[in-house]
């Protein structure tokens, strides 16, 4: 995006907000613009949006326009809007002297947002409108006639504003900061060290990444009601969505909170982006609260109030510099609402730098180091525009379309990248990291019965692991029955339960998250143990001597009147008949013949024990 963006012919004057949005979350599946030609011919009639406002409104709109702006009050046909499904066209008359049709590829709608996309028709650009509470919002880039949004105004209605073209005014030099080298512009952060960020085993999937949005005080008195701020919020959304689907990038943003912020920003974006991702400095805290309670991935800030003159648009976080901090230090972005967010794609260009996306290498403000060498924007200069990380250094008038440079993809018939230009390739790359900065539900580990589930025994439960990281809390069942008091992880087994089946159930909880339960599968509880050691032999091996075994170390000991013990001499392994006593006189025809003895142990409640002496041969 640019990083200044002069008054030069324009008003901007639709802000954005929602004090309580908490969950709109826009999943549409975008249909990329690849032509300038609709699928119904050249003929099909056109619906008109735009039409001309009452005399009152005019004198509004001149009354707050600087002397170099272009816009006027328009009336938006919100009837014929809605009737608009996907292959219809809409005709935009935005200013007495440029009107652009533009073929509808998409039409979404979800949680109370509706949404259209499409190409422009004879001429290459892109076109996007939400309406959300009955309030509209629009922007269409067209390499012909420029760029336009319509947007509402303070007091009701509408105003059609050409945004102007990008100036490169502004140094892009490095700015030092704490930990964080920044470029000017909506300029990226390369990220300091944080936490680490390794995409756990269970993981949310890649095709979501869910956004909050913060916003400054002045933002909703500015944007002209409740119902105009989540348009643009929406229209921000969209599209982003709308250049990943173009693009060939497999996510799509989900806007899942919104929370205004008490503290005043400041008059740097780079104070602004530095409050807004260091936690308990007082400042944007909200931002941090509302990320925690809403498992945002990022968090981007919207200032309010009208865009300051010279200054530039946004500033974001480059991601995938250093993945193990990524998800605290490259999850933010900040940018003015007015003239930037969604009328030059400022939004969707910083929300590309949190992806690990870049600028082109002709930028005024290049590509910074470390980051992936083939994550650049792209110009087409014979082709009149840029995509959506671009600069428009090398093509003032390009026009800025919602796509990310992508070789393999064309945009009417034009390539829109190249090998090393192709930021879509970064994104997918990074993707699946970014989308579980922070996880959408916790993951249960697969708990099982460990340790020793028998009478005299202990057992144990086990889990794989759980993510996010959790605090687990446990509960043992006997026949599907929960045991008073065996809350721990381990649980003593007795006598009356030998048996029964043994389950434990693990509950996992965190703030902010349902707490999920799992059950492990049921064991039979077994019968205790004996401990036991090898018997071992005295006497001579030898014919009329006698051999004689001592047991010790067994637990419980054989001589306790509840343990009953056999004895069973063997002679080469055989068992001899008659010989069952602790004592054995050898026999003649025992001579070179190899004597042991088996010891067997019972007792109440515990399992049979058997161990065998060491043989003997008995001597010739």
């Amino acid at each position: 995006m640019p990083i200044t963006v002069p008054i030069r012919r324009s008003t901007s004057r639709t802000l954005v907000g929602v004090a309580g949005l908490c969950a709109l979350a826009l999943t549409a599946t975008m249909v990329p613009a690849t032509t300038a030609s609709a699928s119904r011919g050249d003929d099909q009639r056109a619906v008109e949006l735009l039409g001309p406002a009452g005399t009152g409104r005019q004198a509004d709109a001149e009354s707050r326009a600087a002397a170099d702006e272009r816009s006027r009050p328009v009336d938006v046909d919100a009837a014929a809007l809605d009737d608009v499904r996907a292959g219809d066209r809409i005709s935009l008359t935005v200013f007495d002297d440029t009107t652009i049709t533009a073929a509808v590829g998409d039409r979404t709608s979800a949680d109370g947002v509706t949404s259209w996309t499409g190409s422009l028709v004879g001429t290459t650009g892109t076109f996007t409108a939400v309406e959300v509470d009955g309030v509209v919002r629009m922007q269409v880039a067209s390499a012909a006639d420029g760029t336009f949004e319509v947007s509402s105004v303070p007091g009701g209605g509408y105003e059609v504003t050409e945004v102007p073209s990008p100036s490169d005014a502004h140094d892009d030099a490095v700015r030092p900061a704490e930990q964080a080298a920044i470029h000017a512009d909506h300029a990226h952060a390369k990220v300091p060290a944080g936490r680490g960020g390794d995409v756990p085993v269970a993981a949310d999937e890649p095709s979501t990444v869910d956004v909050a949005i913060v916003y400054s005080a002045s933002l909703p008195a500015s944007a002209g009601g409740e119902a105009a701020m989540q348009a643009q919020f929406a229209l921000g959304i969209t599209q982003t969505n709308q250049a990943f689907a173009a693009s060939g990038i497999g996510t799509q943003l989900r806007l899942v909170g919104t929370r205004q912020v008490a503290a005043a920003p400041y008059s740097s974006l780079d104070a602004n982006y530095r409050a807004l991702g260091t936690p308990g400095d007082g400042v944007f805290d909200e931002a941090q609260a509302l990320r925690e309670e809403t498992h945002a991935d990022l968090v981007s800030l919207w200032l309010g109030g009208p865009y300051p003159a010279g200054s530039y648009c946004g500033l974001g976080s480059l991601g995938g510099t250093s993945p193990a901090y990524d998800p605290e230090r490259a999850a933010w972005t900040v940018v003015w609402a007015d003239k930037c967010a969604t009328a030059n794609l400022t939004f969707a260009h910083e929300i590309g730098h949190n992806l690990s996306a870049d600028h082109d290498p002709g930028a005024s403000s290049p590509p910074i180091g470390g980051g992936k060498p083939y994550a650049r924007g792209y110009v087409d200069v014979p082709g009149n525009f840029r995509t959506v990380m671009s600069y428009p250094t090398t093509c003032q008038g390009c026009a800025a379309v919602t796509h990310f440079s992508n070789p393999n993809v064309a945009y009417g018939g034009r390539t829109t990248g190249a090998a090393a230009a192709n930021n879509a390739q970064a994104i997918n790359e990074q993707i699946a990291a970014v989308a579980n900065y922070r996880q959408s539900q916790i993951y249960p580990g697969v708990t099982t019965v460990g340790g020793s589930p028998r009478f005299k025994g202990m057992a144990t439960a086990t889990t794989t692991p759980w993510s996010p990281t959790v605090t687990l809390g446990y509960q043992w069942l006997l026949d599907g029955v929960a045991v008073p008091g065996a809350t721990t992880s381990t649980f003593s087994l007795s006598r009356r339960d030998i048996g029964k089946s043994l389950s434990v159930q693990v509950v996992g909880s965190a703030p902010f998250y349902p707490s999920v339960a799992t059950v492990s599968a049921p064991v039979v509880v077994g019968k205790a143990s004996f401990r036991t050691k090898r018997p071992k032999l005295r006497g001579v091996p030898r014919a009329g001597r006698v051999l004689s075994v001592k047991v010790k170390g067994w637990k419980p000991k054989p001589a306790k009147k509840n343990v009953k013990v056999r004895y069973q001499w063997l002679r080469n392994g055989k068992a001899i008949k008659g010989a069952k006593k602790a004592a054995y006189r050898v026999r003649a025809k025992d001579r070179g013949k190899k004597i042991s003895v088996q010891v067997t142990a019972k007792a109440k409640g515990y399992e049979k024990a058997r161990r065998s002496s060491k043989k003997v041969k008995i001597r010739r």
